[in-house]
């Protein structure tokens, strides 16, 4: 097909075609992968590479796979998967002019990698590179170990920092192998100490990345939000109060030692509040009464359809919850953890193509990368998660090129529950976020609340106003 680039991605295409290394930091929807793709095209056509390697999350491989058939039809693609002897065989033997596997392959694969970048001028790829920001993670050591063998090295990214500065440390030493253009990690460190925000490395930012904002280089429909507050019927009141309490009771009981012990797992169990604020079901799998959201999704969902071609987004964070409401819900489709890779973009496809398709429910996680469902103006959060780039991402799904018509995204929020605190995080985080780069989770600024803090969040939903401040962004310009 033809396509013409639009002003962003023309910049993108020449950033990385100028340089032998560079993160491409676009937001979602900013079309990152036909950047790419592009300039890789561009390269080839010069006589000045060979073949482009894409090291992507495992669910997105086939996105990959759609994106050069639509874009570069011209190219041919092979995806390294399966069992060892199958992957290990394309590595030695393609001829392919893409080769596009998963990070979990290029940690077990390492050699096979490296193989392939030097029998050719191979590009390689690093798609949603933050997948390797973690210095002692196997992915990153898997990524610096390939690196230097690669011609050109270019990371994908729209939220590049998802949890504190040395996540760009760690990619820009895969970007610029054996340069160390930043330090050591230790030193790095340091120096964030006196600079949080990292000024005295904004040259080096500014040399290998290239950020762009939905604001700035597109005119999209405007944004709304509506928070849906649930009143949970008395027996899931009870239910919430009794494990409420009984978790303020032992934290009020422990040492200081104790707690510090407690803390660094304190995530999973505010995560089990919002399972029972949520849908109970998931901690009592037989129990056999209705959760307060579910009715209240019935209503939402009812409301939106009844006007004709409308069509609806429904993301939940838990897989029984998702398979409970395909079942309630007629028609819908899903995307999650348990559907098969090799189906997931063809359910997409239906979505945006199929009149009579019009809910999806999807797991933040498994779909909300490399994904477009511009077909749906309404979004519902059934649960919301403490991490923002799920969040960031799956809002992105819809509001991106393509979409035309105002977009409204509803929270449901069981009324006087840990859910309210999960709000206010990711507000404050996305406040963070606009010129800066978000974080990540709750683990660190919920592993450094004190006991007082912490009885504090369960019995008042409240974070302590100091929790701002504990996340290092940094801005890129």
């Amino acid at each position: 097909m033809t396509y013409t680039l639009l002003q962003h991605q023309e910049e993108g295409v020449g950033f990385l075609t100028g340089n032998a290394a560079g993160l491409l930091a676009f937001e979602q929807g900013l079309g990152k992968t036909l950047v790419a793709i592009d300039a890789f095209r561009r390269l080839l056509d010069g006589g000045t590479a060979d073949r482009l390697l894409v090291v992507c999350p495992n669910s997105l491989k086939r996105n990959w796979l759609a994106e050069l058939r639509k874009f570069a039809p011209f190219l041919s693609v092979d995806i390294a998967e399966g069992p060892p002897k199958k992957r290990r065989e394309i590595f030695r033997e393609s001829k392919a002019r893409v080769v596009v596997t998963s990070y979990e392959t290029a940690r077990a694969e390492t050699t096979s990698l490296i193989a392939l970048c030097q029998r050719q001028r191979t590009i390689l790829v690093l798609d949603e590179s933050h997948a390797a920001k973690n210095w002692r993670s196997q992915t990153s050591a898997a990524m610096r170990t390939v690196a230097p063998h690669a011609n050109r090295r270019w990371l994908l990214s729209g939220t590049p920092v998802t949890n504190t500065a040395t996540d760009l440390h760690t990619q820009v030493n895969i970007l610029e192998p054996g340069k160390s253009p930043l330090g050591s990690e230790e030193a790095f460190r340091a120096q964030l100490e006196f600079d949080p925000h990292a000024k005295f490395a904004q040259a080096t930012f500014d040399r290998l990345i290239l950020r762009r904002t939905k604001e700035q280089c597109l005119d999209l429909p405007e944004k709304s939000y509506v928070d849906v507050r649930v009143e949970l019927p008395d027996w899931q009141r009870r239910a919430y109060n009794q494990m409420r309490d009984e978790m303020i009771a032992e934290i009020r009981d422990l040492s200081g030692q104790e707690y510090r012990a407690y803390a660094a797992t304190a995530l999973s169990k505010l995560t089990r509040l919002i399972q029972l604020a949520s849908n109970p079901a998931l901690i009592f799998p037989d129990l056999d009464k209705q959760p307060a959201k579910f009715e209240t999704l019935d209503g939402l969902i009812g409301d939106i359809l009844s006007v004709p071609g409308r069509k609806v987004i429904l993301w939940s964070n838990y897989i029984r919850t998702i398979e409970s409401l395909l079942v309630r819900i007629p028609g819908a489709v899903a995307i999650y953890g348990a559907t098969p890779n090799t189906e997931r973009q063809e359910i997409a496809r239906r979505f945006q193509e199929d009149a009579d398709t019009r809910v999806l429910i999807a797991n933040p996680a498994a779909a909300g990368t490399g994904f477009t469902f511009t077909a749906a103006s309404f979004t519902i959060y059934e649960s919301l998660s403490w991490r923002y780039d799920h969040y960031a991402q799956s809002q992105d799904r819809n509001h991106r090129i393509g979409q035309t018509e105002p977009v409204t995204y509803m929270r449901l929020l069981a009324a006087d529950t840990i859910e309210e605190a999960v709000v206010i995080a990711l507000e404050r985080k996305s406040a963070l976020a606009r010129g800066l780069l978000g974080d990540e989770g709750a683990d660190a600024s919920v592993a450094q609340l004190s006991q007082a803090e912490m009885c504090e969040l369960l019995a008042n939903n409240r974070l302590p106003e100091r929790e701002v401040a504990d996340h290092t962004t940094m801005v890129l310009s």
